[in-house]
């Protein structure tokens, strides 16, 4: 069993090594970084639909905003038959940005709405996203998928969002100020959450709120002020090296394995 100091210093040296912006081509966060327009908006926007196959999801997102553009009073809300996603019609599109005009028009910021709503940690974060929601006229199927009430799900969409605007390194923006950091969660996605299961975290197949809940609280106890800090680094592995989280054939080839806790 691995001592909490051994688990940090490899998490650093991870932190270390792929928290550069290098490796932002992997992950939606590439979207804020390399378009210019609002940072936020367009955080906010790959965040919501940073779902299925990471290649599809940026050429959606790539499409989304050449059409729509990147600053909300400035978008492009009227439906195009070919700028659409999955789940979301290019009529649910066209509503999209038609809300996202509305907010930024009378809050200015994503930031100030959930300030209004008085969403400045986790415990509080429905809040914000309950005040969002009430300005959808139009509540569709793609809509509700878009931007669910966070709660029995894993809700990775939207901790992976509030990491990008309240951390602040190389990665990670920290627009928001007035968000605890230490309240984040961990954003749970495929990779993490096989991560957690090799290690005993969580049980096999447990997903949803509860699996987050125990993620979060593992990684808090090793970085309490940031329990965030070692998302983007830890899914570099998955994504970019093909890491099972266990031992399999990649780590023959791994700089990594002298001190992997997977291997």
């Amino acid at each position: 069993m691995y001592k909490n100091k051994e688990i940090i210093n490899f998490l650093d040296t991870l932190y270390n090594e792929y928290n550069k912006l290098d490796y932002i081509v992997s992950d939606p966060i590439r979207f804020p970084h390399e378009l210019s327009g609002n940072k936020e908006f367009i955080a906010f926007t790959a965040s919501v639909f940073a779902y299925g196959n990471m290649k599809a999801i940026q050429k959606f997102l790539f499409s989304y905003f050449a059409y729509a553009g990147t600053e909300p009073s400035q978008l492009n809300c009227e439906a195009n038959k070919d700028i659409y996603y999955r789940f979301q019609t290019s009529q649910d599109i066209a509503l999209y940005s038609t809300l996202m005009q509305e907010i930024y028009a009378k809050y200015g910021s994503l930031g100030n709405l959930f300030k209004e709503a008085g969403a400045i940690s986790i415990s509080d974060v429905h809040k914000g996203i309950q005040l969002l929601r009430s300005y959808i006229k139009t509540m569709t199927n793609g809509l509700n998928f878009l931007i669910p009430m966070p709660g029995k799900s894993a809700s990775k969409r939207l901790y992976m969002f509030l990491r990008w605007m309240v951390r602040n390194d190389d990665v990670d923006f920290g627009l928001w100020d007035h968000f605890d950091i230490k309240s984040l969660y961990m954003p749970a996605d495929t990779h993490i959450l096989r991560m957690a299961t090799n290690l005993n975290i969580i049980g096999d197949n447990e997903k949803g709120s509860k699996a987050v809940k125990k993620v979060t609280d593992f990684f808090k106890s090793l970085s309490p002020e940031d329990p965030a800090k070692y998302d983007f680094a830890l899914t570099r592995l998955g994504i970019m090296k093909g890491c099972q989280y266990r031992v399999s054939d990649v780590c023959n080839n791994c700089n990594h394995k002298k001190y992997c806790l997977f291997c």
